[in-house]
């Protein structure tokens, strides 16, 4: 409870703090924007449905009737109508409910709108949302779990975001519609239930910076998106025995490498969490980038912790085995300190069923 006094009665009164989802804020933060901005609109398949696009734009069609567009299925088709919408002066939001099915939409994705600005000399802007799911969920199988985090962060001209709780989501959304630059935002699915106390009013975050979730001396660890959710889990296995420094790195295109290089230079020491497949992510790039840095001496060798280089598979009984959990976690950081390993073995819930846990 937060006390509150109303300036006309003068008069205490509590409030109760108000814990949201995942895909609750990121539907506020869409409608909030719609209210003040007419020239936002959504379009995607299912997004006019009651609990449409996981429930992130429910209730929207009905407040902006003439402003949520539900398409047939030509990805290529309709991303580009909000590409060319874009270019002329309206800031449409794309949603596409598998990053398989955006795939369909790389040529306006990566070739249009994020060269457009580029190609004419800087004074055409494209401001425009790209929405997409990404990653783990329960029986999806190979072609229903990519995340691609490294395909979307390669690109030159796209900005790429992952918010890795309610908060972050509702921030890094509004941000990205009030941004002239095509803005694509990765949601992991595996978040979509998780909770937090959001603020109601329009807030933003920065689409360009990373968040210190922790502060510490002896190791950092850097991910994002779900990863993020599975280190901070792991914080409390490890305890008191290692000080870690957590870093939620919120963007890949750009990276902010000076939030990451000080922290290393403090700790000496890193870890990086993707739960994408090793080759090519996004801790490998972080890595090689600190390995290049003359100023950053390490105590030891960085370490990553990702998916195997195979397509994740259907059956639990092996996919309990293919994404990082807070045992891999945090045995990785003690067995850097060669400290006495966890033996805990997880629950099917905790290792199949996406979370619906209250985050602070």
């Amino acid at each position: 409870m937060r006390l509150i006094r109303k300036k006309k009665l003068s008069i205490p009164i509590y409030m109760p703090e108000r814990i949201i989802k995942y895909s609750e804020a990121i539907q506020e933060a869409t409608d909030q924007m719609m209210g003040a901005d007419p020239r936002v609109f959504i379009i995607g398949l299912g997004v006019s449905y009651p609990k449409g696009a996981d429930g992130t734009t429910a209730g929207l069609k009905s407040t902006y009737p003439e402003r949520v567009f539900d398409v047939s299925v030509s990805e290529h088709g309709f991303t580009g109508m909000a590409v060319g919408a874009a270019i002329n002066g309206l800031h449409p939001i794309v949603h596409h409910g598998r990053v398989e099915f955006s795939l369909l939409a790389a040529d306006q994705i990566f070739t249009q709108a994020a060269k457009w600005n580029y190609m004419f000399g800087g004074g055409h802007p494209v401001p425009i949302v790209f929405r997409i799911n990404v990653g783990r969920q329960w029986g999806n199988g190979p072609q229903h779990t990519q995340a691609l985090y490294a395909l979307f962060g390669n690109v030159p001209g796209l900005k790429v975001v992952i918010p890795s709780s309610p908060k972050m989501a509702k921030g890094l959304l509004v941000s990205a519609l009030k941004d002239k630059n095509p803005v694509v935002m990765l949601e992991p699915r595996w978040l979509f239930n998780i909770k937090q106390n959001v603020p109601v009013q329009l807030f933003s975050e920065p689409l360009d910076k990373a968040v210190i979730i922790k502060e510490g001396a002896e190791v950092t660890v850097v991910a994002y998106g779900d990863g993020l959710f599975s280190a901070r889990e792991s914080l409390a296995l490890v305890g008191d025995t290692v000080d870690i420094e957590l870093i939620d790195i919120v963007s890949i295109n750009p990276i902010d490498y000076k939030t990451i290089f000080q922290s290393v230079k403090k700790t000496g020491r890193l870890l990086c969490v993707d739960t994408t497949n090793g080759a090519f992510n996004v801790g490998s790039e972080v890595i090689a980038q600190v390995a290049r840095n003359k100023s950053i001496k390490l105590k030891s060798n960085p370490v990553a912790l990702s998916c195997p280089n195979v397509p994740c598979p259907t059956s639990t009984a092996l996919t309990e085995f293919f994404y990082p959990t807070k045992v891999d976690i945090a045995n990785a950081l003690l067995s850097t300190f060669k400290k006495p390993l966890i033996n805990q073995t997880l629950s099917f819930e905790e290792l199949h069923l996406a979370p619906t846990d209250t985050i602070q």
